[in-house]
């Protein structure tokens, strides 16, 4: 049987391919802890534990799998994690690679975060493993997890300004994924740069949580200095700070504003709106 093995198969995207694929006995499930293989076991889903620093590892677990996902964590590695990824797949045979990127990632981009997606995307390439390269904007998502304490607090205090951000919703994501993996026929070896229907700032994300969600909340731009030490204060990484800093200092030139047709261009459907997202998910922020 043709299957798919999925990278990061717990995480936001990965877990939405998975609901999204109508096959589950097609897929396997690549993750990082016995626990979590024993959750999505028990959903009926298989899955093998990897390690992104261990190519061994990693052909194991892609091994019987003809097509990959291929999603790399932010982490100062992930470019050579990209590479043992990408050496990986050949060894195991895989015979078409679904790259989940970042919107602007370029192996020669200005920012630092786009250079390192890119770079990934570049091995990829340089891979003759056939392949569609998915770059996609900030994820709505977002909002609801890793920022939500953020959102319940009452105020987005970001540096982002009056910047636009198209916000894409992961489930949009999954969608071009699993449409590929059914049928990638003149949409191999190409990009694609996801969006969502519209920019916004964050203003506007505040003012549409807080109608959707019934609660109090406002946007309260700080300067970069402020982000730095807040970012610090929270124990984040020197390295992941940097990344995080240099995604905020695009945004305020203007670059993630921009929105695309590709999402519907590759799956029928328009991508979904942020008013929608935030009435299914308005029970994480109250």
């Amino acid at each position: 049987m043709s299957k798919i093995f999925i990278t990061g198969a717990a995480g936001n995207v990965g877990s939405a391919l998975i609901d999204t694929l109508p096959d589950k006995a097609a897929v396997v499930a690549g993750v990082h802890g016995p626990d979590k293989a024993e959750r999505l076991a028990a959903s009926g889903v298989e899955a093998r534990v990897y390690d992104f620093a261990d190519k061994a590892s990693m052909v194991a677990a892609m091994a019987g799998c003809d097509r990959l996902f291929l999603s790399v964590p932010m982490d100062e590695k992930m470019a050579r994690f990209g590479r043992l990824a990408v050496d990986a797949a050949k060894e195991a045979g895989i015979g078409y690679i679904v790259r989940l990127s970042g919107y602007g990632a370029s192996s020669d981009a200005h920012w630092r975060l786009g250079r390192e997606q890119g770079m990934i995307d570049q091995f990829v390439e340089d891979s003759k493993i056939p392949f569609t390269v998915l770059r996609a904007n900030s994820f709505m998502q977002n909002f609801s997890t890793v920022l939500a304490p953020m959102v319940r607090s009452g105020a987005l205090i970001l540096p982002e300004e009056a910047y636009k951000v198209s916000y894409i919703d992961v489930r949009d994501i999954a969608a071009c994924a699993a449409r590929l993996f059914n049928d990638n026929e003149g949409y191999t070896n190409a990009f694609y740069a996801l969006t969502g229907p519209r920019g916004l700032t964050l203003g506007d994300v505040a003012a549409i949580i807080a109608e959707g969600a019934g609660i109090a909340l406002e946007y309260a731009p700080v300067d970069e200095d402020a982000y730095i030490a807040a970012l610090d204060a929270a124990g984040v990484s020197e390295w992941n700070r940097n990344m995080l800093v240099s995604l905020s200092r695009v945004i305020k030139l203007g670059m993630m504003g921009n929105v695309t047709q590709a999402v519907e261009y590759l799956t029928g459907t328009p991508a979904r709106t942020f008013e929608g997202f935030v009435l299914e998910h308005a029970d994480a922020w109250r």
